[in-house]
């Protein structure tokens, strides 16, 4: 029996090399956009969460610096005293000294505020 000739024989896989690569390469770059697009969408998601809650902190702040602001006004205070039967009065000038934030005891007695304040002096009232 003769030997079938070597050369007339298909050589290589049936299906080309470089299309497969292609396949593998086309499927890869799939999964991993599947994989960005998920992970982009959940970050959003989270963002938007975020951006939510932080408007709504911005509306309670805004809310409580209002409050906090008409509780520190002159006639919320004096009411507030009156209502609890408080009798108090607003100090003098003589009665109200500056204090540093270098240390104590360099109090000074308020003359002229503009230059106190560039000094960075706190007023502080002195009680009797």
């Amino acid at each position: 029996m003769a030997r079938p000739n070597r050369k007339k024989r298909p050589q290589g896989l049936g299906f080309p090399l470089p299309l497969a690569a292609a396949v593998v390469a086309v499927a890869a770059l799939a999964v991993v956009y599947v994989c960005l697009h998920a992970r982009t969408e959940g970050l959003g998601r989270e963002i938007k969460e975020l951006e939510n809650r932080r408007d709504k902190l911005r509306q309670r702040l805004l809310k409580e610096q209002t409050a906090w602001a008409q509780m520190q006004s002159p006639a919320s205070i004096e009411c507030a005293l009156r209502e609890r039967g408080l009798v108090m009065t607003w100090p003098a000038a003589e009665q109200i000294v500056l204090v540093s934030a270098r240390g104590v005891g360099r109090g000074l007695v308020a003359r002229d505020r503009r230059s106190a304040a560039a000094a960075g002096y706190a007023r502080v009232v002195m009680n009797d």
